[in-house]
């Protein structure tokens, strides 16, 4: 999917999926995970900031910074969290950042992203996220087999790579996590196709001097 797909469908995302009733629980476990003093908060491939609303309304503290390439969907999660930051970032290739977060968040994302993207995503992660930081990943699970194009609602061709959970599983505890807690659900009733969800929330391993 390319960011001017993404910019085109921003409102027609914002309506369809702001709603996430069904991942409230498993956010709430994250927070669990995070100490009082930990307030550091980064949300990749933000959206129009539906997650950070939630945690946001939850836990006000918190210090949130949203990225998204798609500036359509920045300017959605701007209005919609305005006392979050926004930037407009690969998730790919983030760069510095600027502090380092105690937690970071990965919703839906994966499934857009090669191996070798998925490398680079870890990679520039692991370079802004905290020793012992935590990461919330989200993603739709399928036969690899099945990974190619498909049509959204809308008529827009996307290409999904499909991994089944313990494939997801492998490539985070390969970047150096420590799996805590990991759920299967079923997609929301509003999906635009039927399958099965993994959530994950992993610790960073500590690099031992």
């Amino acid at each position: 999917m390319t960011v001017s797909t993404f910019n085109k469908l921003a409102r027609e995302y914002e309506s369809k999926y702001f709603g996430i009733d069904t991942y409230k629980p498993h956010l709430d476990r994250l927070l669990t995970e995070l100490k009082s003093h930990q307030k550091k908060v980064l949300d990749i491939a933000c959206g129009p900031g539906n997650i950070m609303d939630y945690l946001a309304k939850t836990r006000p503290d918190l210090e949130l910074v949203g990225i998204d390439l798609a500036e359509h969907m920045l300017e959605l999660a701007r209005r919609n969290v305005p006392s979050a930051q926004f930037k407009i970032k690969d998730c790919r290739e983030m760069g510095d950042l600027g502090t380092k977060f105690d937690a970071a968040i990965f919703s839906f994302g994966l499934n857009y992203l090669s191996s070798d993207d998925v490398i680079r995503f870890f990679n520039s992660l692991n370079a802004n996220l905290s020793q012992s930081g935590l990461l919330y990943l989200s993603s739709i699970t399928g036969n690899p087999e099945g990974s190619g194009l498909s049509t959204s609602s809308s008529g827009e061709r996307v290409f999904q790579f499909y991994r089944t959970p313990e494939q997801i599983v492998e490539l985070i505890e390969a970047a150096g996590y420590s799996i805590l807690y990991t759920a299967k659900l079923s997609s929301p009733d509003n999906a635009s196709d039927k399958t099965e969800d993994l959530v994950t929330i992993a610790r960073r391993k500590s690099i031992q001097s």
